[in-house]
């Protein structure tokens, strides 16, 4: 999403102490994986059981899986435990992110955003941060550990495009290449 800022370690230590479970895996989910909310909201518990979590792309890119890491299996612990403490039914169909609403229906996109911008109101983040920033940060930290490989940071993105991507990273955000020409 255009115009949605990545946030900093700090930033997320501080929406995370905030936030209950359901919504720490919800951030985690997009920051571990780089999911679009539309993918977040489609996993269930049968999705991230095992040691990779696969990934349907929304927008026409590649399946593709990644590994889940200790901490994100954790908090999917901790989450099954408090929705089983609620009462509710936990099985491999269960949606990860329920609603208060329904019987295992997931909360919306509308729901996830406004949980993210009131946190980070209640905090203090200020500028553009919603659940696309989680996205956004994945792509940048990606892009950073990668040396700035694009074209590997491209398949942890599943971008169609360079261009698209480029929107992500900034490529030419705290550079300055060009002071060091000479002709």
């Amino acid at each position: 999403m255009k115009g949605c800022r990545v946030i900093t370690e700090q930033e997320v230590k501080s929406i995370m102490e905030r936030l209950n479970i359901r919504d720490k895996v919800l951030v985690l989910t997009g920051l571990s994986f780089g999911t679009r909310i539309s993918e977040t909201l489609e996993l269930k518990f049968k999705n991230v059981e095992g040691n990779e979590v696969y990934i349907n792309s929304k927008k026409g890119s590649e399946k593709t899986s990644f590994p889940i890491s200790e901490q994100y299996k954790q908090a999917v612990s901790e989450l099954k435990e408090e929705y089983i403490a609620q009462g509710k039914e936990v099985s491999g169909d269960t949606y990860l992110f329920l609603s208060r609403k329904g019987q295992n229906e997931a909360i919306t996109r509308i729901q996830a955003s406004r949980i993210i911008k009131e946190t980070c109101t209640a905090i203090g983040i200020d500028g553009k941060v919603n659940t696309h920033s989680f996205r956004k940060s994945f792509v940048t930290k990606i892009y950073n550990l990668t040396n700035y490989n694009i074209a590997e940071t491209k398949k942890y993105s599943r971008h169609k495009s360079l261009a698209n991507l480029d929107y992500y990273i900034g490529t030419t955000e705290g550079r300055n290449l060009t002071a060091g020409l000479s002709w």
